[in-house]
């Protein structure tokens, strides 16, 4: 299985966001934006089938109504430690199929995230909490049908379609995750809340987020603490066979 250095999420959808909600979802992101210049403005690339690639900087609400015309779109927010950028394509070659399923990902480098002999740990374990931090407040701006997301890249098993997988009360366990309310009711809302994992919140939907094991350490089908968050929820752990 081959693993590449970053950890990419997926936010799944039932229709396409809208404007006011892609523009929360900026702000919120600029909030964490430590750029010294242009700090109302986010660093956006997209393509269209006229124009081809174009890259600009603009204000959360100029790309939020870019990003509803255009056939791809990757958003890069610097948050002092790194980037994360924020993007989806809808021609077919992303994961998922945008227009079957609209989605989200959010992707960002491991390096800043890992153990380091020339920084404090303290300083590191802070970041680690800041991305998952991050990632359930978009969520709860968003509130998808569904989250996954690993390091590695996103992968799903052999036999498995992602809008199947979407569609579950119980989806399987990743390294990330958002469940949406009905999730958390037919796993149980006690059992969520007492979860194992290394992050655990509530959203204001009734949804919950879960980060398994503390960033960037992974899940797979043989990694105790994941295997412990599974039994403890009675769901199995993500296949990684495939990956988008």
């Amino acid at each position: 299985m081959e693993d590449y250095d970053w950890i990419q999420i997926a936010f799944l959808f039932d229709r396409e966001l809208s404007h006011e909600t892609y523009e929360s979802l900026f702000d919120l992101f600029l909030e964490y934006s430590e750029t010294d210049d242009n700090r109302d403005e986010l660093d956006d690339r997209y393509g269209d089938e006229t124009n081809g690639s174009q890259r600009v900087r603009a204000d959360a609400s100029e790309i939020a109504r870019t990003v509803r015309s255009v056939s791809s779109v990757k958003v890069s927010v610097p948050v002092g430690w790194d980037d994360i950028s924020i993007g989806f394509s809808r021609n077919g070659s992303g994961f998922p199929t945008y227009g079957s399923t609209p989605y989200l990902t959010f992707t960002t480098w491991i390096y800043a995230l890992k153990d380091s002999d020339r920084e404090p740990l303290e300083r590191v374990k802070r970041r680690r909490r800041e991305f998952v931090e991050i990632l359930a407040r978009a969520a709860n701006v968003l509130e998808p049908r569904w989250g996954f997301g690993r390091r590695g890249g996103l992968a799903i098993g052999e036999d498995d379609t992602i809008d199947d997988l979407a569609a579950r009360l119980a989806p399987p366990l990743y390294e990330y995750n958002v469940f949406r309310p009905e999730t958390v009711e037919t796993l149980g809302r006690e059992r969520v809340r007492s979860a194992p994992a290394w992050f655990v919140e509530e959203l204001d939907s009734g949804g919950a987020f879960l980060a398994v094991r503390e960033p960037p350490r992974q899940c797979s089908p043989a990694a105790e603490p994941c295997l412990e968050v599974a039994d403890h929820l009675g769901i199995s752990v993500g296949k990684t066979d495939r990956y988008h």
